[in-house]
C-alpha cells in the first residue's frame, strides 16, 4: 500500500503524499525535539523537512519504506538549523516538571542528563534518540543513522555505557 501511495505522490498527487506523510509526522516531531530541545523549532524544522520531502521524493529508492527515509531529512534540518547563525542566540529554556518534584530538582536532572549526552558523538546521540524516544525498530534506526543493523546495535549499546558511567548522570538513568 504504502509502495502505491509514493509512486501516486512521484506523479505530483498531493493526496498521496499527504497519506504516507501523516503517520510520520508526530515520530518527526519528537525527533526534532529531542535535537533541538524546543517544540516550535522543531515544528518548524518538520515543516521544512516535508517541504524538502516532497521536492526529493524522486530519491528515495524503489521498495524502500517513508519513515525512515523522512527522520533522515528531519535529521538534516536539524543540523542544519542548529548551524544556523540564530541558534547560538541565547534563549529562554522550555520547563516542563513532574508534578511530584521540586523545580530545583527537575533543573538538576535535566542538566545532568544535558551534560551527560553532551559528551557523546552525534550519531550516538542520534540512535539513542531513535531508539529509546521514537522507539523504532533496529532496521528503521539503521537506516536513519547510515548504518547496519549490527553497527546502530553495537552503537547503541556503547552510547548507554558511556551514558551509565558519565559522572552524576548515574542517579538521573536510574
Amino acid at each position: 500500500m504504502e509502495q502505491q501511495l509514493i509512486a501516486q505522490a512521484r506523479r505530483g498527487d498531493i493526496e498521496a503524499f499527504e497519506a504516507i506523510l501523516g503517520p510520520s509526522i508526530t515520530a518527526a516531531h519528537k525527533y526534532a525535539c529531542a535535537f533541538l530541545h524546543d517544540p516550535s523549532l522543531a515544528e518548524d524544522a518538520v515543516q521544512e523537512a516535508c517541504v524538502r520531502a516532497w521536492r526529493k521524493l524522486g530519491n528515495l529508492r524503489v521498495g524502500s519504506s517513508f519513515q525512515p527515509w523522512f527522520l533522515g531529512i528531519v535529521a538534516r534540518q536539524c543540523r542544519d538549523q542548529m548551524r544556523g547563525r540564530w541558534w547560538r542566540m541565547i534563549r529562554m529554556p522550555i520547563t516542563e516538571t513532574l508534578r511530584s518534584d521540586l523545580p530545583e530538582d527537575a533543573a538538576l536532572r535535566r542538566a545532568v542528563l544535558r551534560e551527560a549526552l553532551g559528551e557523546l558523538t552525534e550519531r550516538e546521540r542520534q540512535v539513542l534518540t531513535l531508539r529509546l524516544y521514537l522507539d523504532l525498530p533496529w532496521s528503521d534506526v539503521a537506516s536513519v543513522a547510515g548504518l547496519t543493523e549490527a553497527g546502530a546495535r553495537t552503537r547503541y549499546y556503547r552510547a548507554l555505557e558511556r551514558l551509565r558511567f558519565t559522572r552524576g548522570s548515574q542517579e538521573v538513568l536510574t
